[in-house]
């Protein structure tokens, strides 16, 4: 009951109008598992010491690995890969680029360690929140929702999200929407979101959450959406070309 409280108030969350925000990038995931023998601590080693170069890097690569993610990822995979471009062409430059060059496939030095899916998943990100500032975080804790718009315009989503830092304090260092362009399960166009906050530090995540189960909002009779019981992450940097 808890939880679902907590989720609640998470979803009120990104549920009152703060500002509009049209700044966005291009998400290029994919999924996961570590060998016999490694951790997850080799397979951050291995993809720092890859050769980022510009004319193949995204803008910023991180490792997404779960600590109590929601449904069945847990059971199937380790970790996701995220690559972050400023557009798709971008994207399909440097990827152009990376497929073509001598000796390069995806995970050419990941595989040692890894075994990855080929199912490559494309979203479209929005930031709902301007950054708080700073570097980008080696490691930072993230939490998220996936939630049925049922009706909700995706422009009101993004709109609502820019609420999050009023419920979740001055910690949050990020938070995002999310929807779906490619891959993944079949699912009607625009009929979901994701959303996804990332916090500067593991104190700054803990306090929030203590905040949200102190305080429970009740649930806005305006907003249709419903959302499952929220995931956890750590975010660890692998690569940024400006950190």
């Amino acid at each position: 009951m808890k939880n679902k409280l907590i989720t609640i108030c998470l979803l009120a969350a990104f549920s009152s109008p703060l500002f509009a925000q049209s700044n966005n990038v291009v998400e290029r995931g994919f999924a996961c598992n570590i060998k016999d023998g490694f951790t997850i601590n080799d397979v951050v080693g291995v993809m720092k010491g890859f050769d980022w170069s510009e004319d193949v890097s995204p803008g910023v690569a991180i490792l997404r690995e779960p600590l109590a993610v929601s449904g069945d990822f847990q059971n199937d995979w380790d970790f996701v890969v995220a690559f972050y471009y400023p557009s798709y062409a971008d994207m399909v430059e440097k990827r152009t680029a990376f497929r073509s060059r001598t000796g390069g496939t995806e995970g050419y030095r990941l595989r040692d360690v890894a075994d990855c899916g080929d199912r490559i998943r494309v979203n479209n990100v929005w930031f709902a929140l301007e950054s708080s500032g700073g570097p980008i975080p080696e490691i930072a804790p993230s939490m998220a929702l996936n939630c049925e718009l049922n009706g909700l315009s995706l422009s009101q989503a993004i709109s609502n999200a820019g609420n999050i830092r009023n419920f979740l304090g001055p910690e949050v260092r990020q938070a995002f929407v999310i929807n779906r362009m490619f891959g993944g399960p079949s699912m009607p166009q625009n009929s979901q979101v994701g959303y996804r906050a990332i916090f500067n530090s593991s104190d700054g995540f803990a306090e929030a959450v203590d905040r949200i189960t102190d305080n429970i909002q009740p649930p806005n009779p305006d907003n249709p959406q419903t959302c499952n019981v929220g995931s956890l992450w750590a975010d660890h940097l692998i690569f940024a070309r400006d950190n």
